[in-house]
C-alpha cells in the first residue's frame, strides 16, 4: 500500500469513509454497524457522527440508527452541476419539453421549499412568474412530494410538523398526519402526482433522479392542465415521461428499477 503523503488529512478521510458505509441497500446504520463496516474504532466513530451531525451530513433517528442528511443530496447536486451531466440533462429535457409542448422543472429540496435549478417553459395554460432560482412550497407540488418522501421516516415527520404548509386551495393537504400519509403513497408508487394542489387548473407529475448510490438528489417534473390529466393522450406523455426519468438516472449511473407513471394511480402500480 502506498504511504499517504503528508499532506493527507486522516481524520477527513475518516469522515468521508463514514458517509460512504451509507447506500440505497443499506441507508440506515447503528454505530455498532457503522464501526465493523468501517473499521473505525466506536470511540473515534462517535465524534465523527456527532461532526457529520452538527453540520447536516448525518441525521438520527429514535432508534439510534444514523442515515445520511439532506446536505449530502447538494453534493450529489454539485456533482450533476458542475459536469457535462448539466449539460446533457438540460438538453434532454429541452428536447422533451419542445416535442409534447409542456413546461418541465428540475428541482432540489430545500428545507419545507423546492429550489428550481432548471425550468424549460413551453405550453402556458397559467400566468405564473416561475424560472430556474425560484422556489415553491413543498408539501403542494409534485417535485416536493417526490423529495419529501426519500427522506428518512423520522427526519420527514419532524420536517412536516416544522414546516410551512399554506393552503392553497381547496385539494392543498395541510394537515401534517394526512401529508405524511400521501407521501408514503407517493414513496410505494415510486413518483408524486399534485393535483390541483398548488392551482386549481394544474396537474403535475414528478420522477425521481437516483444516482449510481441509488440516492435521490433531484426530481424531474412535468405540467399538465387538470382538463387534459386523464386523456389517452396525457398517458402516452406520462409513458415518455418516465423513459425520460430513466435515462437522466443512467446520466448518474443508476440502472436499477424505475416506475411506470400512471396518470390516474388506481390503474396501475409504479414499478
Amino acid at each position: 500500500m502506498n504511504k499517504p503523503s503528508q499532506s493527507f488529512i486522516q481524520s477527513l478521510a475518516r469522515g468521508l469513509t463514514v458517509l460512504q458505509a451509507f447506500s440505497g441497500e443499506h441507508p440506515r446504520l447503528t454505530l455498532t454497524t457503522l464501526s465493523k463496516n468501517t473499521g473505525i474504532k466506536i470511540a473515534a466513530l462517535q465524534r465523527y457522527t456527532a461532526t457529520l451531525m452538527e453540520l447536516g451530513f448525518l441525521k438520527r433517528n429514535k432508534h439510534r440508527e444514523f442515515f445520511l442528511g439532506p446536505k449530502v443530496l447538494s453534493l450529489g447536486f454539485s456533482f450533476m452541476n458542475a459536469s457535462q451531466v448539466r449539460k446533457q440533462t438540460e438538453a434532454l429535457i429541452d428536447e422533451f419539453s419542445e416535442k409534447v409542448n409542456k413546461t418541465m422543472n428540475m428541482a432540489v429540496l430545500d428545507q419545507g421549499y423546492i429550489f428550481f435549478i432548471y425550468r424549460k417553459e413551453a405550453q402556458q395554460f397559467l400566468n405564473l412568474d416561475l424560472k430556474t432560482g425560484s422556489r415553491l412550497p413543498a408539501h403542494c407540488t409534485a417535485s416536493g412530494k417526490l423529495l419529501l418522501s426519500s427522506q428518512e421516516d423520522s427526519y420527514l415527520r419532524d420536517l412536516i410538523w416544522t414546516m410551512d404548509r399554506p393552503k392553497l386551495t381547496e385539494s392543498t393537504i395541510t394537515d401534517p398526519d394526512e401529508l405524511f400519509s400521501d407521501l408514503m403513497e407517493t414513496r410505494d408508487r415510486g413518483y408524486s402526482i399534485s393535483n390541483r394542489e398548488l392551482y386549481l387548473d394544474l396537474y403535475s407529475v414528478a420522477m425521481p433522479i437516483i444516482d449510481q448510490d441509488k440516492m435521490v438528489v433531484a426530481s424531474v417534473n412535468i405540467s399538465i392542465s387538470v382538463r387534459e390529466a386523464h386523456t389517452p393522450a396525457a398517458q402516452a406523455i406520462l409513458d415518455q415521461f418516465a423513459d425520460l426519468g430513466r435515462t437522466l438516472c443512467g446520466l448518474l449511473g443508476y440502472t436499477g428499477d424505475y416506475p411506470r407513471v400512471f396518470a390516474n394511480p388506481g390503474s396501475g402500480e409504479g414499478f
